[in-house]
């Protein structure tokens, strides 16, 4: 599963990843940062070198910034130790065609180049992946034209992926999806235009509260130093028009398209800014660092000007709005990477960090910066999270766990032992507070995450789970090629497969480990022939293996998915159980008939134990703050969180 596959940050190594110093150039920029008026009690630091740094996206739980640029470069940006500066920045990709576009979900990098989006899997946990050799191309008809053709892109709440197109030109007649806001699938599939009549926008964020979709747009060029206005629009439901070209910005109209009547209603801008500004990337501000009047506000990158007789632009606006989610009126919040009608840096798009700092990126000085408030010193605020309460008690038999990004935490809970109906599904949300989400199971085992659905091996059959509590059949007893009788474990891998393993009978008949697409095929990649007794838990460990727990000799594997082939890498492990690892790519393994959990630098290192506390230590996995280990404590009946760090 994405948040137990965490490998170790290997920055530089054999497949070509390239690290990149981060104290070349950055000291120029830090000379000029005292040129930046900022409000009373912010602070501006240099985060990263990364050059020609455009969109950035955040990945779960470790925190790792990924970065697209209008070059053939995606940079992954590393803060190891939470010092908030970064560590090492890291290419990971070099093969791209105007890869501006970033976004993750699911755990899942999503770039957008000029003409396709690619997904590449768990990124964030395991810098040393062949990203290129893993390339998933979902979408391959983009408008392949180098005139506005850096895309951006995010996903809504709906968890569809909305990408802008921008029209190939100053001013024309947009062909096919161009001037437009596509959205889809997060596979690829079903897409569609979602808005149109847009020439070329590069910042989209969903408005909190409401859901809705704002996006900027740069307007046509050559009509003046103060015409066309720029434009931050809302755009709440499929299928609206917001002018272009029949509207060059705002109702300012082009000579040329004067006499031509738009062919449904125009919605017009929210807001406007000073024309040739260069409005891009923002972000709705939802943190607890910055003063509360600034929560609800969006934060804007104004590139600048490039064909103004005096240039402008060059700064973040903020723009606020009321407790009706209305916009109310715009202000500079910090400005001065222009001085003297000549500009140092140009600020491009705006991030938020777990802690509620602000990351600007900056293509033309090849930095990000990062906004605080108050006293830079403070602790970090991690993610909401369970992990940060107390242990979660009156669990029956709880056997996994697995946290979601957003903190809130799913427990299988196998009730009676044997008895077919009683296990269930419960979630902690971030407050602590514990609800059922799904019952009539039997005795569900492993669960992972996927796409917002949740996979679980129950006895002889894999069961999913929506997020509303439907469960669903995923893949039935008569799919599988043997006879399933102890399912066990569950790993999901990054593009989507599922391993389940069968630990078997107490002889180990029958045990083995299976593959599960996401089209419902059934493979066995390892039988009860094999050196390892009674597969239990499973932890991907690069493109083609596994580590496995043998929970009837209590060794630790590594197995190759392709060959079936096993090398023996540990032992001593007991009732060998759960497999995670952490940020720093430390592997935890828990006993479950010892009440253990041991802790290794890597798979053959020697076993440090670090809590011998437990009745019955079940299958673990890590905190979505990644400062625990979930252990589910089976016969205990309780999920304790294991401090690591």
């Amino acid at each position: 599963m994405i948040l137990k596959t965490m490998t170790q940050l290997i920055l530089a190594g054999t497949l070509g990843l390239t690290a990149q110093a981060t104290l070349a150039d950055r000291a120029d920029a830090e000379e000029n940062l005292h040129k930046l008026k900022l409000p009373a009690g912010f602070h501006i630091d240099v985060y990263a070198e990364v050059e020609g740094a455009r969109q950035m996206a955040l990945g779960q739980s470790t925190g790792t910034v990924f970065v697209g640029t209008r070059g053939n470069n995606v940079f992954a940006v590393v803060d190891k130790n939470k010092d908030r500066k970064a560590d090492k920045v890291v290419k990971i990709l070099d093969d791209l065609k105007v890869g501006n576009g970033v976004a993750m979900h699911q755990g899942n990098l999503y770039v957008a180049e000029q003409n396709r989006i690619a997904i590449y899997p768990a990124p964030g946990f395991d810098l040393n992946l062949p990203f290129k050799q893993m390339r998933e191309v979902i979408y391959d008809k983009l408008p392949d034209k180098a005139h506005h053709g850096w895309r951006y892109i995010t996903f809504g709440p709906d968890n569809k992926l909305y990408v802008t197109v921008g029209a190939p030109c100053n001013i024309c007649n947009p062909q096919g999806i161009e001037g437009s806001i596509i959205r889809m699938n997060a596979d690829g599939s079903d897409a569609e235009v979602y808005a149109k009549g847009i020439r070329n926008s590069v910042g989209m964020d969903f408005q909190p509260d409401t859901g809705t979709l704002y996006f900027t747009d740069n307007n046509v060029d050559m009509l003046g130093d103060d015409n066309p206005p720029g434009e931050l629009n809302a755009a709440p439901k499929a299928g609206m028009h917001f002018g272009f070209p029949y509207y060059a910005g705002g109702k300012a109209q082009h000579p040329d398209w004067k006499g031509k009547k738009a062919p449904q209603k125009v919605t017009f801008p929210v807001e406007e800014f000073q024309a040739h500004t260069a409005n891009l990337g923002f972000k709705f501000y939802t943190g607890d660092m910055f003063p509360a009047d600034y929560k609800g506000d969006a934060i804007i990158a104004q590139h600048g000007s490039w064909n103004r007789t005096s240039p402008v632009g060059y700064q973040l606006m903020r723009v606020t709005f009321d407790d009706n989610h209305q916009v109310t009126g715009q202000e500079v919040f910090i400005d001065g990477w222009l001085q003297n009608g000549e500009a140092w840096g140009r600020p491009t798009d705006v991030l938020q960090l777990s802690d509620g700092s602000l990351l600007i990126s900056d293509d033309y000085n090849d930095v990000i910066y990062r906004v605080s408030y108050g006293d830079d010193k403070a602790p970090i605020k991690t993610v909401s999270s369970p992990s940060n309460n107390k242990t979660i008690t009156d669990l029956i038999m709880p056997e996994s766990a697995i946290a979601a990004p957003d903190g809130r935490v799913f427990i299988t809970e196998i009730g009676e032992f044997g008895k077919a109906g009683d296990g269930k599904v419960t979630v902690i949300d971030k407050s602590g507070q514990k609800a059922t989400l799904a019952t009539d199971l039997n005795d569900p085992k492993g669960i992972d995450l996927w796409n917002n659905e949740l996979y679980i091996a129950d006895v002889d059959h894999v069961v999913k789970v929506d997020m509303n509590g439907k469960v669903t059949v995923a893949a039935d007893t008569k799919a599988f090629p043997g006879k399933p009788v102890f399912l066990n474990d569950m790993e999901i891998d990054g593009n989507g497969t599922l391993y389940v393993s069968d630990s078997g009978n107490d002889d180990g008949e029958n045990a083995g480990i299976y593959q599960i697409t996401q089209a419902g095929k059934v493979s066995e990649i390892l039988s009860d022939s094999s050196a390892i007794k009674r597969p239990n838990g499973l932890l991907m460990d690069g493109n083609d293996s596994l580590l496995v727990a043998d929970f009837g000799t209590g060794d630790l594997y590594r197995m190759s998915i392709s060959t079936g082939k096993t090398e023996a890498l540990n032992k001593g492990f007991g009732g060998a159980d759960g497999l995670v690892r952490d940020s720093k790519g430390y592997l935890y393994v828990s006993d479950w008939q010892n009440g253990k959990v041991w802790q290794l630098v890597e798979p053959k290192a020697t076993p440090q134990l670090i809590s011998d506390d437990f009745v019955s230590a079940a299958d673990i996995s890590l905190s979505a703050d990644g400062q625990s280990i979930m252990v589910p404590d089976m016969k205990g009946g309780k999920l304790v969180y294991l401090p690591i760090q």
